[in-house]
């Protein structure tokens, strides 16, 4: 269960991050029958948004924040970071003067690795949206989720230590593998392999979302503080409760929007 909740075991988690996460868990999360893509594009309608435009520094010596990208430097008044704490972790931006703190509190909250395998089926035997396991005495299985929207698609789930293997094995062939053990000989022919993400590979990425290492629990408020109220931080692995949701990167998101917008407010 934490491979699946975590990307991490149990070894590699703070209890007390993880006790927070589940005193906070919920039935509602839902899937996006869209896809995630189209919720985020439709969402931002109308915002000037500059792809391909990595920052790479901060320059927050003067009045006027300078950010560098590749096509060129760019002046705010405040800036919201909102990256995985892998792009923190190693630097990749970096703070002029120098943000330590930060820097580490990212390496604490490590992400973690969560993979899925996509598989057609030619005519599914099931009702809309069922769910096996693998084998639940196995460390290293899927949660196979069936026909998601009544689509004749399987979802198989690997996390933790079992994504970890399988980065260097056909995660297809493992679910499918799984899948003939359970359904019988018969259903083999019956699976294609559609699509597999690989969020370890991801450029800007590196895994899938953040657990805090044993006894860094309290990182997550370290990393989620602004820095002389003009550099704010969000993101899921910002969010005290809700990391490694989408909603909690959002509620971050729009937290630190507001405290701009407050601090820019005229006072009345």
């Amino acid at each position: 269960m934490s491979g699946y909740a975590n990307g991490a075991n149990l070894g590699q988690v703070s209890l007390h991050d993880w006790a927070a996460y589940e005193d906070a868990a919920s039935d509602d999360n839902w899937t996006v029958k869209e896809g995630y893509g189209t919720l985020v594009t439709s969402h931002a309608a109308g915002v000037a948004v500059r792809l391909s435009t990595p920052v790479t520094r901060i320059d927050h010596t003067g009045h006027c924040l300078k950010l560098n990208t590749p096509a060129g430097t760019i002046e705010a008044d405040h800036v919201i970071v909102c990256v995985p704490t892998t792009v923190l972790a190693t630097a990749q931006i970096v703070f002029d003067p120098p943000l330590a703190d930060k820097h580490a509190a990212a390496a604490d909250l490590p992400l973690g690795l969560a993979d899925k395998v996509f598989l057609h089926v030619d005519r599914p035997e099931w009702p809309s949206d069922a769910h096996l396991i693998g084998n639940p005495y196995s460390a290293c299985t899927a949660s196979h989720r069936l026909s998601p929207f009544g689509w004749p698609i399987v979802e198989s789930f690997f996390g933790g230590d079992c994504a970890e293997m399988l980065e260097d094995r056909d995660a297809a062939q493992f679910a499918i593998d799984e899948l003939v053990g359970l359904l019988g000989t018969g259903w083999r022919d019956r699976f294609t392999p559609l699509a597999a993400t690989r969020w370890r590979h991801e450029p800007y990425i590196g895994g899938s979302y953040s657990h805090a290492l044993v006894g860094k629990a309290a990182q997550r408020t370290v990393l989620a503080a602004p820095v002389d109220g003009r550099i704010h931080f969000a993101g899921e692995a910002c969010h005290a409760f809700d990391f490694s949701t989408a909603h909690g990167a959002y509620e971050t998101g729009i937290a630190a929007a507001r405290a701009i917008i407050g601090d820019a407010a005229p006072i009345a």
